[in-house]
């Protein structure tokens, strides 16, 4: 009766060893033929658009167009003093003489003629304030146009870097959950395979619920993997601005 179990023992092992060992080849090349990192956009590729589509790069370039406008307007601020005026009028207007042009006092008879008349006159008014905060608001402008400027070199610098994390995150989720989906089927073979040896009684009902076990554990992960698979690719998608197809 030992000498049967001690077979028996040793069969099931050779068969869970080579098992094993032809999963792990089944993996490997399952992997190779499924590596979905051969399927994805290039990197450079999801950085481009991502850049181009990004929501907050577009904010800085139109900070950095409102305040480069800011510093044309500071410039050109001196010729808010600069006034001028121009009219013009049609009728009959009262009109001195030649005399009392050429400045006879004697002479006070003034002709009335009907005509046009244009009248045109500048004024040039210049606060101190606009002479001496001019040069420092227009550094303001510079500073803030800058400023804007760098803001979006650091948030390209940050996209880069989260596109980078997720779409490793993305692969190595995609070969977790293809290992996981391998571990499930082979559960599900060797679930087969106890329900005949308990209905044979090669095996007790404590082996029979051991395998049934790690078989619902194996799925639990699969389904895990898969929520973290499809977070994955959701977030890239979200960060990039399009949806991915492989």
């Amino acid at each position: 009766m030992m000498k049967r179990f001690g077979v028996i023992c040793a069969i099931f092992l050779i068969v869970n060893i080579s098992f094993g060992q032809s999963l792990n080849d089944f993996v490997n090349k399952g992997l190779e033929d499924n590596d979905i990192s051969q399927r994805l956009p290039q990197l450079d590729t999801l950085i481009t658009i991502a850049k181009n589509n990004s929501p907050r790069l577009k904010f800085f370039d139109s900070d950095f167009e409102y305040w480069d406008g800011q510093i044309t307007l500071e410039k050109r601020a001196w010729l808010n003093n600069i006034n001028l005026d121009a009219a013009y009028g049609y009728g009959i207007f009262d009109n001195l003489s030649d005399q009392q042009i050429a400045g006879d006092p004697g002479s006070q008879t003034l002709f009335s003629t009907e005509q046009s008349r244009y009248t045109v006159g500048a004024s040039i008014k210049l606060p101190l304030s606009s002479i001496f905060n001019r040069g420092r608001k227009i550094k303001n402008a510079k500073a803030e146009a800058d400023k804007s400027k760098y803001q979006k070199d650091f948030a390209e610098w940050e996209l880069e870097q989260l596109i980078v994390r997720q779409y490793n995150d993305l692969i190595k989720a995609h070969r977790l959950f293809f290992i996981s989906n391998s571990i499930v089927e082979s559960y599900k073979v060797q679930a087969v395979r106890a329900d005949k040896d308990f209905a044979n009684g090669a095996i007790n009902v404590t082996e029979y619920t051991r395998l049934q076990q790690m078989l619902n554990q194996a799925i639990s992960a699969f389904e895990s993997q898969r929520s973290e698979f499809l977070i994955a690719l959701k977030s890239l998608e979200g960060t990039v601005g399009i949806k991915i197809e492989f």
